[in-house]
């Protein structure tokens, strides 16, 4: 009886340890709001640091940590390839021109989301999805969202424009970079935010290629209550299936970490087994496979220890599609940490001429989406989101306790 008594305290202690664990979970309106800010000028951020440098390093990563804006101006002293013949390596010219952010495939998918959203719900359905993609989604997308784009035109209907059968970059890295706002509208609820968020990948990608979908967008719905990055990174591989590639990839990295000190180190490891062929298929470059852009960001997540500024560096730096995990990883920090935690020299000294007085001036300038508003305020944006999370909060048996700003969520 006597040795009983420790086994059952414990038994005791670990039940009333996992009782108050799976209580309902709570965060004031401001807070939320905070994040969802953090959320989407994080990954704006993040896009326009990895811009000038994007597809252009495949083997190596880029030899310097690229902790600031580069730009045209740097090509030459820095001895960097970046991208000289468009837009990505003129952001102040950019910024002064347009007077706030502007839109790019990794936030301008997810600009027309909300509006699907706000049309017909969060739970519309593939038939509704299309529809506004045939409005709305023409131009600037490129692997397998184009592929899906014309088939469409075709007759076909989602989830066959994604499928390995028709869409021959089903394997593309399109879908993770455009269903990261799913989990800022079901914060708190990473399962339902990445059944979304594989149901809306599902348009443009099949199998593994959805994987990174799930994992990131668990890890941001975590996030607005978890700040360790071990933690999502585990959570996130716990939700995929055992039989994923991408979840094995995962499990890479997250052992490379513990092995090595230096990213780069870990980042040859990880080109060795995941560049080129993933599952037999052959993966074709530049506009790669989901699975190496995913596991880069991972990577990043986990040797940036929770700091933006550090996460978003070493994600630009380990090169590939790197704008598109810079921008994913932003987002994920900016709602770990919030708006304010994003440094100023990134959201407000990117003009050439002046400083804004708020992150981006406050403006997201759409030229990419068409039928959409041409300038939207970011505050305007962060509060929908907020909207809508809060309906999924209160549809997904969660409850708001007083009124205004000092309101409080409750999530089960």
């Amino acid at each position: 009886m006597k040795t009983l008594i420790p086994i059952l305290s414990a038994v005791l202690f670990l039940f009333g340890m996992a009782s108050a664990n799976s209580g309902p979970k709570e965060i004031s309106r401001a807070e939320l709001r905070d994040k969802i800010h953090g959320y989407w000028i994080g990954q704006i951020a993040g896009n326009y640091l990895g811009f000038p440098f994007e597809n252009l390093y495949e083997e190596e990563p880029i030899p310097i940590l690229i902790d600031r804006y580069y730009d045209y101006r740097d090509a030459g002293p820095a001895d960097l390839k970046m991208n000289l013949t468009d837009r990505r390596s003129f952001t102040p010219i950019m910024a002064d021109a347009m007077g706030g952010a502007w839109s790019d495939d990794d936030t301008d998918i997810e600009f027309v989301t909300l509006h699907a959203v706000e049309l017909h719900g969060l739970d519309m359905s593939y038939e509704d999805l299309m529809g506004i993609w045939k409005v709305h989604v023409n131009r600037f997308i490129w692997a397998a969202a184009r592929n899906a784009r014309d088939l469409m035109e075709e007759g076909v209907s989602p989830p066959e424009t994604g499928s390995r059968e028709r869409n021959a970059r089903w394997f593309g890295i399109s879908s993770q970079l455009m269903t990261e706002i799913w989990g800022a509208f079901y914060p708190g609820m990473p399962e339902r935010a990445g059944e979304r968020a594989e149901w809306n990948a599902k348009m443009l990608s099949d199998e593994w290629a959805t994987h990174p979908d799930i994992a990131y967008v668990s890890m941001y719905s975590s996030a607005f209550f978890e700040d360790d990055v071990k933690v999502l990174v585990d959570r996130a591989i716990a939700a995929l299936p055992e039989a994923s590639p991408y979840r094995q990839g995962m499990e890479d990295v997250r052992e490379w970490k513990a092995q090595y000190s230096d990213w780069r180190d870990a980042r040859k490891r990880m080109h060795e087994r995941y560049f080129e062929r993933i599952d037999g298929v052959l993966i074709d470059y530049p506009l790669g496979g989901a699975v190496i852009n995913g596991l880069a960001g991972t990577m990043a997540i986990l040797y940036g220890e929770g700091d933006y500024l550090k996460t978003v560096s070493i994600a630009t730096s380990l090169g590939y599609d790197c704008d598109n995990q810079a921008a994913t990883c932003g987002g994920l920090l900016g709602i770990m940490h919030g708006g304010s935690s994003i440094p100023e020299r990134l959201t407000l000294d990117l003009p050439s001429r002046g400083r804004w007085e708020e992150p981006f001036n406050d403006l997201y300038i759409n030229y990419s989406r068409d039928g959409l508003p041409n300038v939207t305020r970011i505050s305007d944006i962060v509060d929908r989101i907020l909207a809508i999370a809060e309906r999924a909060i209160l549809e997904n048996g969660g409850q708001k306790v007083g009124s205004g700003e000092n309101s409080v969520y409750r999530i089960p």
